[in-house]
């Protein structure tokens, strides 16, 4: 037999834990979040370790490319998190390098595209907006930048 073969109640009790966690997951009716953590990695580790047969443990070489797979996941999120903090401030600094120049952007909500000298730049939640002709654009919709010849 599988040394990783569960037998019919452990795999019954690792279930319930799964759906337990899986329903954790939903408040409302609606995903909390999309994508699994290192906390969660470590819960269904632990699940998994929790529920295995003692007189089968997991052999040293799974056990050890489990801990690989944890690892690889922490520095694909702290690479993750470097890399927004990266385009952040980038988008930061071609925002600022914006200002009393000729933008054109694309604007999502008529479909048109708008130009005018930006004036003024603001940082919220979506990053940060550059204002001419009394509207808010995101840097993301700026299409041309021109110098200010007027």
């Amino acid at each position: 037999m599988d040394q990783l073969a569960m037998n019919s109640k452990d795999l019954f009790k690792t279930r319930i834990e799964v759906e337990g966690f899986n329903k954790s997951l939903i408040k409302n009716g609606r995903k909390i979040k999309n994508t699994l953590g290192k906390e969660d990695f470590l819960k269904l580790l632990i699940v998994q370790l929790t529920n295995q047969d003692p007189t089968k443990p997991l052999e040293d070489k799974e056990f050890i490319s489990q801990m690989a797979q944890f690892s690889s996941l922490e520095q694909m999120t702290e690479m993750n998190k470097t890399l927004t903090n990266l385009i952040t401030n980038y988008k930061s600094s071609m925002s600022y390098a914006l200002l009393g120049k000729e933008a054109e952007v694309f604007d999502s909500v008529t479909g048109e595209l708008n130009s005018g000298l930006v004036t003024e730049i603001t940082f919220g939640n979506e990053g940060p907006m550059i204002s001419f002709n009394g509207f808010c654009y995101s840097i993301d919709d700026v299409t041309k930048v021109s110098m200010y010849t007027h």
